[in-house]
Parts: C-alpha cells; sequence; structure tokens
C-alpha cells in the first residue's frame, strides 16, 4: 500500500488496510458489510460461486490490521463474443467500504486492484458518485441503453400524459409495417427449450452482432432458471420446429419486465412478434419496462406504443488497451446484464403479490 492512499495522513501507514487474496473464510466477513440486504446470503453461492463458463471468483477483498473485511469489490466473471469471437470480460458489482476508511484514498485503491484482474471490466447501474468516480479512473460511460416504459393503468395527470405519447408513437410507426414471417408462432413457458436448441440458436445468432455476453444455455439458464429468488417467462418464437428467439421477461408487483432477448441480431419482425405475445400474456401488468442498448429492439419498443424515458441507465466500460478500442464493436445490452436487475427479482420475491385466477406462464417448457 502507498503513501498516496493513506488521504489525510491521520494512520500510519502500516495500520491501513490492505487488498488480499480471495479466500472463504472472507465470506462471512463480506455478508456483514451487506447486513441490510437480507437476502445477500441467498443468493451467495449462485451469483459467485456457481459461474456458468467455469471461470473462477476473483474479487477485491480489504482487510485491517486484524484481518477483518473492510472493503469488497465483487466480481462476476463472463463469457463474450465480439463479432463472434470469445473474449473474456468481468462485471463489477457489490462494492463496499466502511465508513470509517472512507476518505482516506482507499476505494480507489480498491478499483486500482480490480484493474489488474482482468483486461475488461463493466458496470451497470451504478449511482451518481460511483460514476464520477469511475470516470476519473479511466472508465468510458456508454450512451447507447436507454430505458422504456408502456403505461396500462392510468392514474392522474401525469400517467394521461404518457398515454398520450404512447399513442402518438404508435401513430408514428403505424404505417412502417412489419412483415409477417411465415411459418412463426409464439408460446410463453416457464422454462428454456431443450439445451440444444437454445444452443443452436446462440451459434447461428452470435456471429451477428458486436460484443454481447454469451448468452448460450448455460449462462441463460443459471442467469434466470437458476436464480435462487427470480421468476421469469420465456417467451420462445419458433419457426416451422426450429427455435427463432427467446425473450426473457419476469412479472411481479403489477410490472412486467422485458429483461433479455437472445435471437438474432437484426430481425425486426421476430422482435415485434416477442414482444407483442409478452404484452398480450401478461394483461393485467399496470406496466411494461424494458432497458436496452440495441436499435432495432428500440424502434420496436417505440412502434409497440412504448416511451423513451429521459433518464439514461448508466453502463460503463473500462479497457485500457486504447489503440484495440478503437476497432470494438458496440455493446449489446438489456436489463438483465446488470446486477441490479436479479437483486429487484430477489427483493420482489419477498414482496410479490399474487394475482387470483391468472395464469402467468405455462408449467410446461418451450
Amino acid at each position: 500500500m502507498t503513501a498516496n492512499m493513506m488521504g489525510s495522513g491521520v494512520a500510519a501507514e502500516n495500520d491501513l488496510p490492505r487488498c488480499v487474496p480471495w479466500q472463504p473464510k472472507y465470506r462471512d466477513g463480506v455478508l456483514r458489510l451487506f447486513r441490510d440486504v437480507p437476502y445477500k446470503s441467498e443468493l451467495w453461492q449462485w451469483q459467485f460461486e456457481s459461474n456458468p463458463f467455469g471461470l473462477p471468483f476473483t474479487p477485491v477483498v480489504l482487510v485491517d490490521s486484524e484481518d477483518r473485511v473492510v472493503g469488497f469489490n465483487g466480481v462476476m466473471a463472463v463469457r463474450a463474443a465480439d463479432r463472434g469471437q470469445d473474449e473474456r470480460v468481468l462485471w463489477s458489482c457489490d462494492f463496499y467500504l466502511t465508513e470509517q476508511w472512507r476518505g482516506q484514498g482507499l476505494g480507489s485503491a480498491i478499483k486500482h486492484e480490480l484493474h489488474r484482474v482482468a483486461p475488461v471490466i463493466m458496470a451497470f447501474g451504478i449511482s451518481n458518485r460511483a460514476s464520477d468516480v469511475l470516470r476519473h479512473l479511466g472508465w468510458v460511460p456508454n450512451e447507447t441503453v436507454r430505458s422504456y416504459r408502456m403505461l396500462r393503468r392510468r392514474k392522474g395527470l401525469r400517467s394521461w400524459l404518457l398515454s398520450a405519447l404512447q399513442w402518438l408513437n404508435r401513430l408514428k410507426w403505424v404505417f412502417s409495417a412489419v412483415p409477417d414471417i411465415s411459418g412463426l408462432s409464439t408460446k410463453v413457458c416457464s422454462s428454456l427449450p431443450m439445451r440444444e436448441q437454445v444452443d443452436a440458436l446462440w451459434e447461428r445468432c452470435s456471429p451477428g452482432y458486436g460484443r454481447i455476453v454469451r448468452r448460450d444455455f448455460a449462462y441463460l439458464d443459471w442467469r434466470y432458471q437458476r436464480h435462487p429468488l427470480g421468476r421469469y417467462g420465456f417467451v420462445c418464437a419458433w419457426v416451422g420446429e426450429e427455435l427463432a428467439a427467446i425473450l426473457i421477461t419476469r412479472f411481479s408487483r403489477g410490472t412486467l419486465r422485458v429483461v433479455d432477448y437472445c435471437g438474432p441480431a437484426h430481425n425486426k419482425p421476430i422482435k415485434h412478434a416477442l414482444l407483442g405475445a409478452a404484452i398480450r400474456h401478461w394483461p393485467h401488468a399496470n406496466q411494461v419496462v424494458a432497458i436496452t442498448s440495441d436499435p432495432e429492439l428500440q424502434e420496436t419498443l417505440l412502434g409497440q406504443g412504448f416511451v423513451q424515458l429521459r433518464g439514461r441507465p448508466r453502463f460503463y466500460v473500462y479497457e485500457p488497451d486504447k489503440e484495440r478500442s478503437g476497432q470494438l464493436s458496440a455493446w449489446f445490452i438489456m436489463a438483465g446484464d446488470s446486477d441490479g436487475e436479479f437483486l429487484q427479482a430477489a427483493s420482489d420475491f419477498y414482496n410479490t403479490e399474487t394475482v387470483p385466477g391468472v395464469s402467468d406462464v405455462e408449467r410446461a417448457p418451450c
């Protein structure tokens, strides 16, 4: 630990916390940092120690002179593809530094240690304060991710104004007819199609993307079907007997969330069909929301009557290789890429109000 990490110089250098390699003995100490998140212990094994790609858990842990955990930056390692070429990246999540050690440069020290772990690191859904810190440390914001909302229950002047904008969007796109695909059908189910079908879909579609987290069966199964507390629906499109695309949704507390998509990068008719099927299947949803960086899906949302919200979800990328970064493709991002989505799913699990007589999804695989 260098002298410039001492901040005001209140503590001697030897008394400052230090970054140490991860060991399972630190787990309880980390969980104590997040004691205000009651379901964190239930998510731990799934989130950090059951990686769908078989990649190791390499967080940054900060301990004091008595080996007590005082800081933590969690990571979730994933495989990604850049125009079909495999690469390993890290999602940064669950950053925390105890109050007594704030203001002494230790937060930046944790991030600098994180930079040593992987050449590409991403963060999604971060706070105002965190975004300022990341910019200062060389992280680059991505401005392509946008939020969309469709209100289906009106209460108050603001909701009526939003509904008017939704109708204007529909009228704007009404003459942009989306062609039908011969033999296309959709089905909403509680589980993914067969592994072989999902993997074949990914292999067909992945070369059409720029940069995207690998959405094969292992990843989608881990991320959505094996979430300890989340409950997701899978809207599947079929052309004959071939799986054509999957739209992943989550309905809770009156809100239908469009969470993820696995399918052709460029096929507006399929995206239109999937989104329409999801909206029809959950008629009791008070609102439908979506987050995406995909321009084609953004157009599809507007055409279905969604409104683009003013605020932008914050998505940052750390990639210090400047020569390479100028040749890289744009990221495909959905709400499901954020750890905030699965934390919200866990929170909703304990607060969900069931709707009598409503079956959300068929209890059978697609």
